[in-house]
């Protein structure tokens, strides 16, 4: 009978010590076991017993408790990639240029609440906001790793995105199909919103809006800065084709009379300068679009035609540019034996656009070019991928000629 009785006094305590926290049970397995001993249940030794053992269970919880990792760190992936990449080099009035390169970037995600997650990443490459590329060079000197970006994103609606900081990925903030204006390695720095509505009868609405700084001054209050205005739609045709335009609008403030940096580059080698300082203004027009179908001709796995164009109205001439490109094979390389084809042509004329923006690999990025690019990328197995890429660009007024070819080896993590 007693036997029978201590089961059942265990049994109760057990069950407050496995439904409440360590701090919120300790109290009520006193008030309980005191009742027991009240209605003679338990004697007290009996008591005491399980009063002690007891302890000893509530001690193993608040051990494992605490060794317990953070939800924060459980909501955190770590990714990364590795590139080997030849490059050859032949510019007109230069001696034919091979560098071996290599770059590393590495990335942290972390969903630290519901609708908030911080981003951070580091990368190989000096200050060039144009490149995380480091070349194999200065006898086996250590290179640098920088902080490549840090931003916050709360996401307050489904349909309503905010990103604050260094913010990664400018092909994520704005609809841009090719690099004709932006380099994909351009990381900006500002807030930047995002509105998006799920598709319905096909279509898809979405706005872009930004606010970048490009530059800070203690001594001048009128410092340069762009804001961005891109309305879009995306339009599915049947279930394997679509089509996506977007117009954006760049607004440049304080830029004219200014000569802006990225880190590496100054504005205004290709662009109008007037007593040492860019002459125009920038704020213009961007129209794109993009056209794709999957399974075209019930062989080909996708084919994909895109453009962008872009208008300054600030100079009376040479202000404008585009580019117009054609995608053969997979959209994504992800897989052993996928491929694909891309071959780009393009026209920028020299105070279309700052020349600290472009594609760094198409003459050096600058403006006052036009010219030939060709790649080809093969997925070597799942993540592993090997390409090349080919370019061939000429002055549109001044004189000379630049190729360029990158041979890369790449590893996704």
């Amino acid at each position: 009978m007693r036997k029978g009785r201590r089961i059942l006094a265990w049994t109760s305590v057990a069950g407050l010590v496995l439904m409440f926290t360590p701090r919120a049970y300790t109290s009520e397995i006193d008030i309980l076991v005191r009742k027991l001993v009240e209605k003679r249940i338990l004697t007290e030794e009996e008591a005491r017993e399980v009063l002690a053992e007891a302890q000893k269970e509530i001690k193993k919880k608040e051990d494992v408790e605490s060794t317990r990792v953070p939800e924060w760190v459980r909501n955190t992936k770590i990714k990364g990639d590795f590139r080997l990449r030849y490059q050859w080099e032949d510019k007109t009035g230069s001696p034919d240029r091979y560098r071996g390169r290599y770059r590393f970037r590495l990335g942290m995600e972390s969903k630290v609440k519901e609708r908030m997650q911080i981003s951070a990443g580091f990368a190989t490459g000096g200050n060039d906001a144009r490149s995380t590329n480091q070349t194999m060079e200065g006898g086996f000197s250590t290179p640098d790793v920088r902080l490549d970006y840090a931003y916050v994103e709360l996401k307050p609606y489904t349909w309503v995105t905010v990103k604050a900081g260094k913010i990664k990925g400018i092909k994520k903030l704005i609809f841009r199909p090719s690099d004709l204006l932006w380099d994909s390695d351009i990381n900006p720095e500002g807030i930047s919103i995002l509105l998006r509505k799920e598709e319905e009868n096909r279509y898809g609405l979405f706005m872009n809006a930004g606010f970048w700084v490009l530059d800070e001054s203690g001594s001048d209050p009128s410092d340069p800065y762009m804001l961005v205005i891109q309305p879009g739609f995306k339009y599915r045709f049947n279930e394997t084709s679509y089509i996506k335009l977007a117009v954006a609008g760049y607004i440049f403030d304080n830029v004219k009379g200014t000569l802006l940096t990225n880190g590496a580059d100054n504005s205004g080698k290709y662009n109008t300068l007037e007593n040492g300082v860019l002459k125009y203004d920038y704020t213009s027009i961007s129209p794109s679009f993009e056209w794709g179908v999957k399974n075209f001709f019930g062989g080909l796995p996708y084919l994909g035609i895109w453009g962008d164009y872009i208008y300054n109205p600030d100079p009376p001439s040479e202000n404008r540019g585009f580019l117009l490109g054609i995608k053969l094979g997979d959209k994504e390389v992800k897989d052993f034996k996928d491929w694909q084809v891309k071959y780009m042509y393009r026209k920028l004329e020299k105070d279309a656009w700052l020349d600290i923006f472009p594609d760094s690999d198409a003459y050096s990025g600058h403006t006052d070019t036009q010219g030939h690019e060709l790649a080809f990328t093969f997925g070597l197995s799942r993540h592993i991928t090997l390409g090349m890429d080919y370019y061939y660009m000429e002055r549109i007024k001044g004189k000379g000629r630049k190729q360029v070819l990158q041979i890369d080896w790449n590893v996704k993590f």
